[in-house]
């Protein structure tokens, strides 16, 4: 049972830091954010600006070394991501929280079809064979415009 106005991401108060040969570089520092069920929410500035470092830091995905978070506090549907091992992280990454790369030569792979794709991500996280993931892709693409029949088309 979920309530519309459950905050479904929350973060506190966050700092990310990467020692780097040039020095310490502060990518984050004192972020506060909150994401509501059915809410969008973008992260806008310039590049350099810690978008990608935040986004990693939500997903706990910041490369260490050189990164750290330093402190503050992400919590998705009300878990601590701080508090989670890996294995718990990637059952989450990729069904319960994703990052889009807005790089298109970073966002979908060239050599695999868009529904491949889709449907490598349901199978992992749905744990259903490679055909049922498959047809639940199709479906997906059909809701946003795709028809079913492009699900093996080439990204590009």
């Amino acid at each position: 049972m979920s309530n519309k106005n459950q905050c479904i991401a929350e973060i506190k108060d966050l700092v990310v830091h990467y020692d780097t040969e040039n020095g310490l570089v502060q990518a984050v520092n004192g972020l506060n954010l909150s994401l509501r069920r059915r809410e969008a929410l973008g992260l806008v500035g310039e590049t350099g600006a810690g978008k990608t470092t935040a986004a990693l830091a939500i997903m706990r995905m910041v490369p260490d070394p050189p990164g750290k978070i330093v402190s503050g506090s992400i919590l998705l549907d009300g878990k601590s991501i701080m508090e989670l091992t890996e294995e718990q992280l990637a059952d989450i990454r990729g069904k319960d929280v994703s990052m889009i790369f807005q790089d298109p030569m970073t966002a979908l792979n060239p050599v695999l079809t868009v529904g491949e794709q889709i449907a490598e991500s349901i199978q992992i996280h749905e744990r259903v064979s490679a055909g049922e993931a498959m047809e639940r892709a199709k479906e997906i693409l059909e809701i946003v415009g795709i028809h079913r029949s492009r699900a093996n088309d080439y990204p590009h």
